[in-house]
């Protein structure tokens, strides 16, 4: 295959063939806009799918041999290669990476409204419950409202808890 891409009459029959053939062209350009849509725009893959059977339908209608089908093709990827980095490189520093579709906050581990230390504290410490815990809900710990789980089993409103332990923000009790 690579002594007749690497030939001359190779070139010329492929530029040819492809000169000859506006409708292969029109669906391979088709392909590449839904597939760099795809690249931008969040969906489900409509426009990608969509994108990729117009380049397999214009490769198919264009080429007039599996070796020029698959040199255009190699070309295709290229370009679409390329356009993607350009995008992805635009969404980490550039225009994309100010739109509303790209979210740039993160939660900071000191933004949370109690810290580590603050939730280990609370490890042995009893309560009442405010809500039904079905297996989670909230529970009053000193005085303060907290969000609790139970250890997946019900208990009921206005009953006395004691907390278990601490995973993460994750308060776990039981009934006392």
């Amino acid at each position: 295959m690579l002594p007749l891409i690497l030939s001359t009459g190779f070139f010329t029959d492929w530029a040819e063939t492809w000169a000859h053939n506006i409708g292969g062209i029109v669906l391979v350009v088709i392909g590449m806009i839904l597939i760099v849509v795809e690249m931008i725009v969040p969906g489900f893959g409509a426009a990608g799918v969509s994108g990729g059977i117009a380049l397999i339908a214009g490769l198919a209608i264009g080429s007039s041999s599996l070796t020029g089908a698959m040199f255009s093709l190699l070309i295709i990827v290229a370009l679409l290669a390329i356009i993607a980095t350009l995008i992805f490189k635009s969404a980490l520093k550039g225009k994309l990476s100010r739109s509303p579709v790209v979210l740039n906050t993160a939660i900071e581990a000191g933004s949370t409204e109690r810290s580590s230390e603050e939730m280990h504290r609370l490890i042995g410490k009893t309560g009442k419950t405010v809500t039904a815990l079905r297996p989670s809900g909230i529970a009053l710990i000193d005085g303060k409202r907290v969000d609790v789980s139970s250890e997946a089993e019900f208990i009921d409103k206005d009953r006395e808890i004691e907390v278990v332990s601490i995973d993460g923000m994750k308060v776990l009790v039981k009934l006392r």
